[in-house]
């Protein structure tokens, strides 16, 4: 089958199943999979581990779920799910990172539907985790049943590195990374990583992440007199620690949103002219995005 008449022959196979793969994004729509309350909900996020196993081992490809290396004596935390399809060890090796957990939600959050119930309203649908990011994670295996479906080989390996705790701080993400990327450990012999948790700018055209900006975390105290001073005696003539801290943290940007702090770019890449470009065709629509963005600052 040559190339185009492939893609033709993919693109109509996932026409012809849109619905089936609704049904199972309503499926997993449906499990509370809530990484900030594990004592309510730790069995719902390794339900949707296992129900994501399942699927996994459905179309032949082998599914581990690895103990979260964060476990203790006095807290349990969701297993890490290790998914691969090994179509040819000399092909290059792609893997996939995504999460299986969601934030909370409830009608009450503003939401005009069960947030936990696939709803479908203008043609576009609407659950908690439906794009972040159950949705993209799961579409996946849904790519790689097509390619089996057409008997096409993958033309990649694809390994799948799946957690339950990215929305409460992926306890335990860095330690079993760390692990498996040891000589013959699952993440030794990849060649490229594709990060499965972002959005489309539009409905039309997917989006390729190819960069991101990381984060970085620290703490500034700043300590004074150890003993409460009365403002109308000796205000003015000690500094106050809050004041202090407000001054601090203030300094770091201007009120334009640039960052003050000297040398913080100097590691960044300029954009390039061909990324420029990218800009002039995307899938974006302004309007839209203003009215969303009204609608989320009056929630």
């Amino acid at each position: 089958m040559t190339l185009s008449s492939f893609e033709s022959a993919f693109f109509d196979h996932v026409d012809q199943h849109t619905e089936l793969y609704i049904k199972r994004l309503r499926e997993a729509v449906a499990i509370q999979s809530v990484s900030s309350d594990l004592e309510s909900h730790l069995s719902d996020i390794n339900q949707m581990m296992d129900w994501t196993a399942a699927h996994i081992r459905r179309l032949g490809g082998k599914a581990v779920l690895m103990p979260n290396p964060s476990n203790s004596d006095s807290k349990e935390y969701p297993p890490i799910l290790l998914g691969e399809f090994i179509s040819d060890p000399s092909k290059k090796t792609v893997c996939v990172y995504g999460h299986l957990d969601v934030q909370p939600a409830a009608k009450a959050d503003g939401w005009d539907t069960d947030p936990f119930v696939l709803t479908e309203i203008d043609g576009k649908l609407f659950g908690r985790g439906s794009t972040d990011d159950k949705g993209p994670a799961l579409s996946w295996l849904w790519v790689i049943e097509a390619y089996q479906k057409l008997e096409e080989e993958l033309p990649v390996n694809i390994k799948l590195l799946y957690e339950g705790m990215e929305e409460s701080g992926s306890e335990g993400m860095e330690e079993a990374i760390v692990e498996l990327a040891k000589p013959g450990q699952f993440l030794n012999d990849v060649d490229f990583f594709c990060i499965s948790d972002n959005y489309w700018t539009g409905k039309r055209k997917p989006c390729i992440t190819y960069g991101l900006r990381g984060l970085a975390a620290f703490e500034v105290s700043v300590q004074c007199c150890e003993q409460d001073l009365h403002s109308g005696v000796i205000g003015g003539t000690i500094h106050e620690a809050l004041t202090d801290l407000v001054y601090l943290m203030a300094s770091l940007k201007a009120p334009s949103g640039k960052i003050l702090i000297e040398g913080i770019m100097d590691d960044v890449l300029p954009v390039t002219p061909q990324e420029e470009a990218l800009y002039q065709n995307i899938d974006f629509d302004v309007d839209a995005f203003k009215v969303r963005f009204v609608c989320m600052l009056r929630l």
